[in-house]
């Protein structure tokens, strides 16, 4: 099957990890079941980029997946066109001009006060190996902060 191929591709050419074969195989399932859903065929050489936009505007209206998901989705795609481009399974490109939207910044998560005394606790208490070095580490960090904050 074209679809192991690639993934044999991608593991042994390109050495992906476990982790990411599983995922572009799970985000490769997706893109035919949806072309049978609304049935239109599945033949590489029917597949257009208005087709593959109108996937993934089904993914994010229907299904509400996060930017980062659909940017999986979409790098999947995008890697398995390519290879069946340069293998001569096909000779067009299904996801030209197919971009994947900008994902969402996470906000920075911040200690409190309270888990700020509670790590410099555990640094004085430490009698680990790297107990002094931990502890000269974040005091230092700390201190670099202060001044950065003081200074501004």
């Amino acid at each position: 099957m074209l679809e192991d191929d690639f993934l044999r591709y991608l593991q042994v050419e390109k050495n992906y990890s476990h982790n990411t074969l599983k995922s572009y195989a799970f985000n490769l399932q997706l893109y035919p079941a949806f072309l049978t859903k609304h049935d239109r065929s599945i033949l590489l050489a029917d597949l257009s980029p208005a087709t593959t936009r109108r996937f993934i505007q089904e993914q994010v209206m229907q299904y509400q997946i996060k930017p980062r998901t659909l940017q999986c989705r979409i790098s999947a795609l995008k890697s398995f066109c390519e290879y069946c481009v340069k293998e001569n399974y096909m000779n067009h490109n299904f996801m030209l001009g197919v971009q994947a939207p900008k994902s969402d910044k996470k906000i920075p998560v911040y200690m409190t006060l309270q888990e700020l005394k509670q790590l410099f606790t555990y640094l004085e208490n430490d009698t680990g190996k790297f107990a002094t070095r931990n502890h000269v580490l974040v005091a230092s960090f700390a201190a670099y902060l202060c001044n950065a904050i003081t200074s501004k």
